[in-house]
């Protein structure tokens, strides 16, 4: 808490002090040229009616960011599971109500895992991303897919649409290289094929040995080796076609596959390091959004996507039968979503949307019973949404239905679920005639059904029941300027929230199999702030700070006679905060960001021998850019936890130590 005090005072107090606020009613015609050049892209902060945050291409590049999941922990809210950097899985949970609730979102459409109900965000490549946003709770969109409406948040990843000048081609070959045998090549190319067709490619190979050096205590007594097991070796290839049909709407088809090979390194044992489990993951999917105007009042959205997920997972030990275990897992989907908008006057506009998907998974191996599943999922979602706005007033509301059919080769573990989900947020500028400064408040019910694993592949005492999840919060934004200059801005986003779980779907471990069971209440109170400025002396010379600060108290409820009520649920942190500062100059780019993350327990009961200290991570960053001919040299030399902090994320899941990245990209 102290480091997190100390940062913030550092970055804003020195970059702050002397600036005076010059706000006046004319700042809604001329303020913040950048930001309203932008806002054409980047939905409004501000105007959100729920928390939302956003970190665009520019910013990533400027900052140093190199995953995804890196890019994630600047946001407020996010509790980030990393099972051991470079091969282990990355998933998200949002306001402390689990991973399976937060959603993510690949242009537009989810990206699905029936099977653990859990998303990898490290699959995903930084390359050709244009934007990261965070949605807490509804989103004030009403035309987009009914599963964005079924989930306490989304995390949506937008790609980069190819845009053209001069030329009818453009692309870029790109090279990093780094510590732990990091080796990252991209080839990226875009053709405009004439006014209606443009066709894009991307493609990356990434590998890394993972090699890198951590220190622990085992007891008192200091344990120094190398992680093993840790290896990627990974192929993304994405192809996208965009068709302008004129009138006749407008069709983007995406096909994306990737292939891995990666080790799991596994929880550390001082007494023995082997550790060979291998885990291979290929992933297809063709997906196709058709966009189309009906006239003045109307516009028809449809979005369609197969998907194939294939996932082996081999270990090898004597205990096992012929020396190893092998589990094959197959996934797959058909979804189909239609949307209509319908555009009642400048103020009011109403949605009606309809997604139906259909998943099985196939699976070759026996263990946690199941050769009795194979199950298959049948899904309907309905929502009906609207949306009134204001200058001054904005209230977005919606209702969705969701049936939900379960078929398996045994009969008797067939189930069907049902539910309404309400959700309503509202904006409001409480001074008239000074729209800088809003409030606002939403709510959203939402409950999610057992994943297959949790369903399927344990045992369970009784009928496992939806997990249920009600959503509350409250807030206010400014925005302002710091001087005359239009660049110069300062913002401020502050919002409260209670968060409420009922019957808590957790998998318990037994001496023969594990069993699901609804065993839990918890409740989740906290305050996400943050604050940004940016300041520009001359047109090539600024400088941006900003700084985000979470209080989380996640507790559990469930039983007033166990010796865990109230405590702290495991991995959550009460403190955590980030903070950055961009410096453009004409020389040379420089960023500096910190991530602070406070002390939390890895079990149930809060004592101290279940306490995992605080830890903060340093990044420094600096990149140049260089005119070639017709051409660009982007150089970036980034230093990753500058002062080679030994902290773990997961219980005995060492994190890398200080490493380096070089990367060059040439755009053409």
């Amino acid at each position: 808490m102290r480091t997190f005090l100390l940062s913030l005072i550092f970055l804003f107090v020195t970059g702050c002090i002397h600036i005076q606020a010059q706000i006046n009613d004319s700042l809604n015609a001329k303020k913040l040229s950048e930001i309203e050049i932008s806002a054409q892209i980047k939905p409004s902060v501000s105007r959100s009616t729920t928390p939302l945050q956003v970190i665009d291409n520019t910013e990533i590049l400027q900052r140093g960011i190199q995953t995804v999941s890196d890019a994630v922990r600047q946001f407020n809210g996010i509790v980030l599971k990393d099972y051991g950097g470079i091969g282990g899985l990355k998933t998200i949970a949002i306001r402390g109500m689990g991973t399976e609730h937060t959603a993510v979102s690949y242009d537009g459409i989810m990206v699905s895992n029936m099977q653990s109900g859990q998303v990898d965000i490290g699959r995903f490549s930084l390359d050709n991303i244009s934007m990261i946003s965070l949605n807490i709770g509804q989103s004030d969109n009403i035309f987009q897919t009914a599963r964005s409406f079924a989930s306490v948040g989304v995390l949506n990843l937008e790609t980069i649409t190819p845009q053209f000048t001069t030329k009818n081609y453009r692309g870029y070959v790109k090279i990093a290289t780094g510590s732990f045998g990091l080796f990252n090549p991209v080839l990226d190319y875009a053709h405009k094929i004439n006014n209606k067709f443009i066709l894009s490619a991307n493609g990356s190979w990434q590998r890394a040995d993972g090699q890198y050096p951590f220190s622990m205590l085992n007891g008192k007594t200091p344990y120094h080796n190398k992680r093993k097991n840790s290896d990627v070796d990974i192929y993304r290839t994405e192809v996208n076609l965009y068709n302008d049909f004129g009138s006749l709407g407008k069709l983007k088809t995406k096909i994306y596959y990737f292939d891995s090979e990666r080790g799991l390194p596994d929880a550390v044992d001082f007494q023995n390091d082997y550790h060979v489990e291998r885990l291979w993951n290929k992933n297809f999917f063709i997906q196709t959004v058709y966009n189309k105007k009906l006239g003045q009042n109307f516009e028809y959205k449809s979005q369609a996507k197969y998907d194939y997920n294939y996932t082996r997972y081999r270990d090898l030990y004597d205990a096992y039968e012929n020396g190893k275990r092998v589990d094959i897992y197959k996934q797959q989907e058909v979804y189909w979503s239609n949307a209509m908008l319908y555009k009642v006057n400048k103020k009011i506009n109403l949605s009606l949307v309809e997604d139906l998907s259909y998943n099985k998974l196939f699976d070759e191996t026996t263990k946690f019973g199941g050769e009795a599943s194979r199950p298959k999922r049948y899904s309907s979602l309905s929502a009906f949404a609207g949306k009134y706005m204001t200058d001054r007033f904005t209230v977005t509301t919606s209702l969705l239905a969701i049936y939900i059919s379960e078929k398996t080769r045994s009969e008797q573990n067939n189930k069907t679920y049902k539910k309404i989900s309400p959700a309503v947020s509202l904006s409001f500028v409480p001074i008239k005639d000074y729209n800088q400064f809003r409030l606002r408040a939403s709510y959203k019910d939402i409950f999610r059904i057992p994943t297959f694993t949790e369903a399927f592949y344990t045992r369970s005492l009784s009928q496992v029941k939806p997990e249920s999840a009600k959503q509350l919060n409250a807030g206010m934004t400014w925005i302002g300027s710091i001087t005359s200059e239009k660049s110069n801005y300062i913002s401020v986003n502050v919002d409260g929230y209670y968060n409420r779980i009922k019957d808590k779907i957790i998998i318990q471990p037994s001496t023969f199999y594990p069993y699901t069971t609804n065993l839990g209440k918890v409740e989740i109170t906290g305050i996400d702030a943050k604050v940004a400025c940016g300041f520009d002396f001359s047109s090539a010379m600024g400088i941006d700070l900003s700084g985000s600060y979470s209080y989380m108290k996640a507790i559990d409820i469930t039983n007033p006679k166990e010796d865990v009520y109230k405590n702290q649920i495991i991995y959550t942190p009460k403190h955590s905060g980030a903070a950055s500062a961009v410096i453009k100059n004409p020389w040379v780019n420089f960023s500096y960001s910190v991530i602070i993350t406070g002390e939390r327990y890895f079990w149930y009961q809060n004592i101290a021998k279940y306490k995992m200290d605080s830890y903060s991570e340093h990044t420094i960053s600096m990149n140049k850019q260089l005119k070639i001919k017709s051409s660009e040299l982007l150089l970036q030399a980034t230093l990753l936890n500058v002062w080679d902090k030994q902290y773990q994320v997961i219980k005995n899941y060492p994190m890398p130590g200080r490493s380096f990245s070089i990367t060059a990209t040439l755009k053409y």
